[in-house]
């Protein structure tokens, strides 16, 4: 519909245009020759800044693609040294648990041994005393047995 509106239109717009030839001629205007120079010069000035402007332009966008780059890489090692922050993290949480766990073996390891010794050194006085009964009733047997 838009196409058809527009072929439409364009006929009556060169006909309501006026003619190339029905133009009234441009005013004419004239310089001097120095101001003609002076205008050359100032084009030539230009044309020289513009070019320096497009130099400065392609060094600013190599320098800006090396930014680039450089950026993208120091994401690259962000997320990398996240990633290896997480694992020693998490690493660090098993070796954690698994230090308190073998403190807690430790500690009961600790406490069995400290019972042990109690019950050897129970057991080791009963002995004693044992024995030292043995010792006093082999000396009441050999003193019976020497006074027969």
């Amino acid at each position: 519909m838009r196409k058809l509106s527009i072929i439409l239109l364009l006929p009556l717009l060169f006909w309501l245009s006026p003619s190339v030839g029905s133009c009234s001629e441009s005013p004419m205007y004239q310089i001097s020759e120095t101001q003609l120079t002076a205008l050359e010069n100032h084009l030539t000035a230009l044309e020289a800044n513009n070019a320096e402007l497009m130099t400065l332009l392609n060094e600013s966008n190599q320098e800006l693609t090396e930014a680039t780059r450089q950026l993208n890489e120091s994401k690259r090692q962000i997320a990398e040294l996240k990633r290896e922050l997480q694992a020693l993290k998490s690493e660090s949480e098993t070796a954690r648990k698994s230090l308190a766990i073998a403190n807690e073996e430790l500690k009961r390891a600790s406490e069995s041994f400290k019972a042990s010794e109690k019950a050897h050194a129970r057991i080791e006085g009963r002995l004693r005393t044992q024995r030292n009964v043995w010792e006093a009733l082999a000396a009441v047997l050999a003193g019976i047995c020497i006074a027969r």
